[in-house]
């Protein structure tokens, strides 16, 4: 009986420190999807292939990484004043961006989709949810504003994408307006759900452990991720947008997130999933988003889809 607990204990321990290992990585080193991923998911992996205008361009930031984008150019010939930055979700890359991209560069100036680091084809070794991305970000709007001035920077997020967008906005007073596509509230919170999807474990204790050792990895404070602290200081409109069916961000987390801050307004797109809005809200939903990008925030005109 002794032998067998003390097998036991060794394979808990086992099991234990393995997910110590497993777990940070999983965090910092998310999966790069591949252009074939795209042409198979989408059709296509590349703006030539569904006849958008584009310029490629490298930005490099503070720390030395270089960062992939692309710059969509407006469909038709007359001026647009203003610009919109798509963020994409872990795992994702720009081209996820490029649906968008063909819908609104249309309504817009430039759309610019750009590879966060630790994703596509950018360099940079852990991916951090925004800790180091949002000055990523406000570099790729100091290269914008360098060569057009005073243009209006509308920022649009999905998932990770969007709690980057939420806390770029909280230190970039450029930014015009917000998007956010299923934003998590923290990190902390938002890995404690994985965990639990992940390992079928709910554990606080284990998840601080794993946060402190990817902290010591990456260099960085999970607890400073955190869009909701983050958007009581944001002061120009806010849109959330959550799918109906979102299994992957709880809808507790949207509607958190709108109490904090009274330019928030929240879009709820039926029968849509995580990532799936723009598919399933359709031209309803493109007619919201045009009509917030043109507004200055004053009226409410949005609702559910």
């Amino acid at each position: 009986m002794i032998a067998f607990f003390a097998a036991l204990s060794a394979i808990v321990l086992a099991a234990f420190l393995s997910i110590l290992y497993v777990g940070p990585r999983m965090l910092l080193f998310p999966h790069r999807r591949t252009p074939e991923y795209y042409q198979q998911k989408f059709g296509f992996s590349h703006p030539s292939q569904i006849g958008l205008d584009f310029k490629e361009g490298l930005l490099k930031t503070g720390d030395g990484i270089s960062l992939s984008y692309w710059e969509i150019k407006p469909q038709d010939s007359n001026e647009h004043n203003g610009a919109v930055i798509y963020l994409h979700g872990i795992t994702d890359s720009k081209v996820s961006g490029l649906n968008y991209a063909k819908q609104l560069s249309g309504f817009c100036g430039r759309v610019f989709l750009i590879d966060m680091r630790r994703h596509g084809d950018s360099g940079g070794d852990y991916c951090t949810f925004g800790y180091y991305e949002k000055h990523d970000v406000v570099a790729l709007i100091d290269k914008i504003e360098s060569e057009c001035h005073s243009m209006d920077i509308t920022l649009l997020g999905v998932s990770m994408g969007a709690a980057i967008a939420v806390q770029t906005a909280a230190i970039d007073k450029r930014v015009s307006r917000l998007i956010a596509v299923a934003p998590f509230y923290d990190l902390f919170s938002i890995a404690l759900d994985h965990q639990v999807r992940k390992i079928g474990i709910r554990s606080k204790v284990l998840l601080k452990l794993v946060l402190k050792r990817a902290e010591h990895l990456a260099k960085f404070k999970a607890s400073e991720v955190s869009p909701a602290d983050d958007i009581r200081r944001v002061d120009v409109p806010i849109l959330i947008v959550h799918g109906e069916k979102d299994r992957s961000v709880k809808r507790e987390y949207p509607e958190r997130l709108k109490g904090l801050n009274k330019n928030a307004r929240l879009m709820i797109v039926a029968d849509a999933g995580h990532v799936d809005v723009l598919e399933k809200g359709g031209k309803d939903y493109l007619k919201e988003l045009v009509e917030f990008m043109r507004s200055d925030g004053s009226s409410n005109p949005l609702k559910s889809l």
